[in-house]
């Protein structure tokens, strides 16, 4: 082939740029004296940020730009077994009960699923932002907005316990009830509950992993993320109730709910909000919604 030909379609700009990206002038030479070879692979995008926040990309919903620092979550120590039983503890005193889920069980379960997110260059950032282990627990109610409820009800027993004089406020009771609450197609939550109906489940939460994007950009970027994630719905009150060191402290930032919706109203969704004194459960309308005070959140069930 003509090598004239060959570079059509490649201006001086683009070949120049081209050598830069091989390494510059002495790997050009060295390539042209036949002292080493160039091998091409195909890169695979990145879909988090360095900072673990999804990257949004031809995304039709809105997404404003998440300010680094601005209600900062902190990742909690979990080094050893005993930081581990402390949160299962927690969760088995503020709710009631007993998952038969070991600080051992917790801690190598957490261990294969960070392997797994490492082990994946598209998503291997996801780990710069905040993570937290759980365990939700196997379902004993009728339906998950009932479950719901008694998670509300283990909120409010691990918030009062952790910040000595404040309060939780419940604004959505009876609007958790069967039949009132559904469950958005799009975020995989399904997945997540037959999971819960049969057993325990251990998952990693990423809360803040969404901040600033809007209910319909949560739900339209799940359609570009591996299997293994699912929107947050049921993870999000089981996490505040394990952490609410973190998650629920007076500069954190808000939680939505975004894998569910109000009866059959795509416009209504389920979010908690910290203040100085209190934390409360309520719902806002997602037209007047688009905030990077607020995050949904991610579960990886590897």
């Amino acid at each position: 082939m003509d090598p004239v030909k060959e570079l059509e379609g490649f201006d001086a700009g683009q070949q120049l740029a081209v050598i830069k990206k091989l390494g510059g002038k002495e790997v050009k030479d060295a390539l042209l004296s036949g002292d080493v070879t160039v091998e091409i692979k195909k890169v695979h995008k990145k879909l988090f940020d360095k900072h673990g926040r999804r990257i949004p990309e031809n995304l039709k919903a809105k997404v404003r730009d998440a300010v680094p620092g601005y209600r900062q979550l902190d990742q909690p120590k979990l080094d050893e077994g005993a930081d581990f039983a402390k949160r299962i503890l927690r969760l088995h005193e503020c709710l009631g009960i007993d998952t038969e889920i070991t600080a051992e069980w917790l801690k190598a379960e957490t261990e294969r699923l960070l392997a797994v997110i490492k082990g994946n260059a598209r998503i291997a950032n996801i780990l710069n932002g905040v993570y937290l282990p759980i365990v939700l627990p196997k379902f004993t109610t009728d339906g998950f907005g009932n479950e719901l409820n008694l998670y509300m009800d283990g909120i409010k027993n691990s918030y009062i316990k952790t910040f000595s004089g404040r309060w939780f406020g419940n604004h959505r009771r009876n609007s958790l009830v069967n039949g009132k609450i559904k469950i958005v197609d799009e975020s995989r939550h399904y997945q997540l509950i037959g999971r819960m109906k049969q057993g325990p489940v251990i998952g990693l939460h990423f809360p803040s992993s969404l901040q600033g994007f809007s209910i319909p950009a949560s739900r339209e970027q799940m359609s570009t993320l591996p299997e293994g994630f699912i929107l947050s719905g049921m993870d999000t009150p089981i996490a505040i109730i394990m952490y609410p060191d973190v998650l629920v402290h007076g500069n954190a930032p808000g939680l939505e709910l975004a894998a569910f919706m109000w009866e059959n109203h795509n416009h209504y969704f389920f979010n908690f909000w910290a203040y100085d004194n209190s934390l409360e459960f309520g719902g806002r309308d997602i037209e007047v919604h688009d905030d990077d005070s607020y995050s949904s959140g991610l579960l990886f069930l590897g």
